[in-house]
């Protein structure tokens, strides 16, 4: 990690990360920092699960930034987080992989 990003979260999102991943409020800023800078982004993304995210997009017009983490989808605008969204369980196995995948090239390109 080179440096932080800066994170806001909404009310609605702290309220929302709070309810569908059974965490404190004082974990919420710290979640979302994480799912910013590991999550896998759309373009990371193919197949069924990235048509799952195209729909998200299509129907929440006001995120510019998705990213899948913990078996959640969050949506930010920019920086700001907007809400969280669970991912269905038929993605999980495929999501797996694709972040196992990216964190294996970060730690490749440390090396």
């Amino acid at each position: 990690m080179c440096e932080k990003s800066d994170v806001r979260v909404t009310k609605h999102a702290n309220k929302r990360i709070r309810q569908r991943l059974g965490v404190n409020k004082k974990s919420t800023d710290k979640i979302a920092e994480k799912a910013l800078e590991f999550g896998i982004t759309h373009a990371e993304t193919k197949g069924k699960l990235s048509k799952h995210l195209d729909g998200i997009f299509l129907l929440n017009y006001k995120p510019t930034n998705m990213r899948v983490y913990n078996h959640s989808v969050y949506l930010f605008n920019g920086n700001i987080l907007i809400t969280v969204l669970p991912l269905p369980h038929k993605f999980w196995a495929y999501a797996d992989k694709l972040q196992k995948q990216k964190d294996s090239d970060k730690e490749a390109m440390q090396c």
